[in-house]
């Protein structure tokens, strides 16, 4: 209820600023009242409000939400460390509601496995493929991802057999939202480095991206994680 009282107090000084500021721009109207007047910077407002939040794209049309955004068209490009991507990719993890691919270079970022444990909690089911030169290397570091994600019968984890590179940094959301860009999961990509993220509806691309993963999951040579 507090949180809900101040947007209140927050809208009306916008809509009375706006008023104000702009109130040579007004009709004119003899003897406007002050009452209409807040009525009408009301009315051109509520748009710019209605609109707020629209960062995180996500769902089938423009009024599901997830997190407290909308989906703003097919497709939306980010970059780090300008926006934070790493809470773009775990909003569409918590949006997520029957599976989950992930092709990831690397990933040691905990808030991320985190959010996937809770995904695989609610039933969610959850393929991840690795790089097997970037995961030895996580290991040997003490990376803490696969202590949060291990033991959970929805996460499967899977690492490339060769030590040829497994680059990717994609990831697939029931089927109809595909995650792509430069940056991989982990602190550093999301929040020093220079990374594009790009979250995308396309059919085309996600078909492509579907089969991809699946010639890469049921290659002869992987390890099998867990």
């Amino acid at each position: 209820m507090r949180i809900f009282r101040n947007l209140l107090l927050l809208g009306a000084g916008a809509t009375l600023f706006w008023a104000v500021r702009h109130r040579d721009k007004l009709p004119q109207v003899p003897h406007t009242s002050f009452s209409a007047l807040l009525t009408h910077a009301s009315s051109r407002l509520s748009p710019m409000v209605a609109n707020a939040g629209t960062d995180i794209p996500f769902g089938t049309s423009n009024t599901e939400t997830l997190q407290g955004g909308r989906l703003a068209g097919d497709e939306q490009i980010y970059f780090s460390p300008g926006q934070n991507v790493e809470r773009i990719d775990i909003g569409l993890i918590n949006g997520a509601r029957s599976s989950i691919e992930v092709a990831m270079y690397a990933f040691t970022g905990r808030a991320i496995a985190r959010a996937l444990v809770r995904a695989a909690s609610r039933g969610v089911q959850i393929w991840i493929y690795r790089d097997r030169g970037q995961f030895e290397q996580e290991q040997a570091r003490g990376s803490q991802v696969m202590a949060i994600l291990s033991g959970h019968r929805n996460i499967h984890v899977r690492v490339k057999g060769s030590d040829e590179l497994m680059h990717e940094k994609m990831a697939l959301f029931d089927d109809r939202v595909l995650r792509d860009g430069s940056g991989n999961w982990s602190v550093s990509a999301a929040r020093y480095q220079d990374n594009q993220v790009t979250v995308t509806r396309d059919t085309r691309q996600i078909e492509d991206f579907e089969r991809d993963f699946a010639e890469m999951w049921k290659r002869p040579g992987n390890l099998v994680v867990q």
